[in-house]
C-alpha cells in the first residue's frame, strides 16, 4: 500500500516533459512532417513503392540501397547513443527497460532482414551469380537462399545485441574516455547517434504515409463511410505501433515515464490519420 501511494507521488511530482528531450524533438518533426512534408513527397515519390516491385523494374534497387544505408545508419546509432544515453542514466541506475520494448522491434527485425535479402537476391542476378527469368528477376537458388537466411539472421542477433547493450553501465576504461572528454560521449556523438536513428524512422514513416493512404482511402466504388474510417483508423494504429513507435523504443528509455512523451507519440499518428480524413 505505501508503495503504491510512493508511486503515485513520484507519478504526480513528475513533469510533464522528459528532462532529455531528443525523443519529443524527433516527435516534432514527425507531426510537421505528416502534415506538410510526407503528402508533398508521395505526390512525387508514391509510384517509387509500387515501382519498386515491379517486374523488371530498375526502381527496387534504389528503395533497397535507400534501406541499406539507413539500416547502416541505425546500426551505427545503436552502437553511439549507449555512450551519452549511459552517461546520464548512471547517476539513477535506471537502465534497464520492459521485455516488451524488444518485441515491439520484432516487426522491424523482420522488415530489415527482407529488404537485405531481397537487395542480396536482385545484386546476385545484377551480376550474373544465379540466373534471371524474362523479367529479369533472380530464379530461385538454394545457396542464395542459404546465404540469405544467415545473413537476415546476423542482422537480427546484431540489432537485439545492440538494444540490449544500450542497457549495459559503462565499463571502467569508457568511463575513462569519457572524463578525458571523448567526442562520442559530448553533443557531437549524441548528433551522430541520434542523426542515424532519425533517418531511419522518417524512412520508415514514409513507407507508413504510403500504408496510411492506401488504408484510409475506400476501394473504387466503394461509399466512404464512418465505419470504415473507424476500422481503417484503429488497424493502421497496428501498423503505427510497428512502423514509428518500434524504432523510437531506443528514446523511450529516458522518456517513457513522461506523460508528454506518450501524448506527442499519439501526435504524431493523429497527424498522419486526419489528414485522410
Amino acid at each position: 500500500m505505501h508503495t503504491l501511494m510512493a508511486r503515485s507521488m513520484t507519478a504526480a511530482a513528475r513533469p510533464f516533459l522528459p528532462p532529455n528531450r531528443h525523443g519529443i524533438t524527433i516527435d516534432v518533426i514527425a507531426i510537421v512532417a505528416n502534415l506538410a512534408l510526407f503528402p508533398f513527397l508521395l505526390t512525387r515519390l508514391g509510384n517509387l513503392f509500387d515501382q519498386s516491385f515491379a517486374e523488371g523494374s530498375a526502381a527496387f534497387l534504389t528503395l533497397a540501397g535507400l534501406m541499406l544505408f539507413v539500416l547502416a545508419a541505425r546500426l551505427l546509432g545503436l552502437y553511439l547513443k549507449r555512450f551519452p544515453l549511459q552517461a546520464r542514466l548512471k547517476p539513477s541506475a535506471q537502465t534497464a527497460f520492459p521485455l516488451y520494448f524488444f518485441l515491439l522491434n520484432i516487426g522491424v527485425f523482420v522488415l530489415n532482414s527482407a529488404f537485405v535479402v531481397i537487395l542480396l537476391s536482385s545484386v546476385a542476378g545484377g551480376l550474373g551469380i544465379v540466373e534471371t527469368n524474362y523479367y529479369s528477376q533472380p530464379k530461385e537458388s538454394l545457396p542464395l537462399m542459404l546465404a540469405g537466411v544467415s545473413l537476415m539472421l546476423v542482422l537480427m542477433v546484431a540489432e537485439i545485441y545492440l538494444i540490449y547493450r544500450l542497457t549495459r553501465p559503462l565499463t571502467a576504461r569508457e568511463n575513462d574516455l569519457r572524463e578525458k572528454g571523448n567526442w562520442m560521449f559530448d553533443w557531437r556523438g549524441e548528433f551522430a547517434a541520434d542523426f542515424g536513428l532519425f533517418s531511419y524512422m522518417m524512412v520508415w514513416q514514409v513507407f507508413y504515409n504510403n500504408t496510411a493512404k492506401l488504408f484510409m482511402t475506400p476501394p473504387e466504388n466503394s461509399p466512404d463511410t464512418w465505419e470504415y474510417r473507424i476500422f481503417s483508423a484503429v488497424f493502421l494504429f497496428i501498423v503505427f505501433l510497428i512502423f514509428y513507435v518500434s524504432p523510437r523504443t531506443v528514446f523511450l528509455i529516458e522518456d517513457r515515464k513522461y506523460i508528454g512523451t506518450w501524448v506527442f507519440i499519439f501526435g504524431v499518428y493523429l497527424a498522419s490519420v486526419l489528414r485522410w480524413w
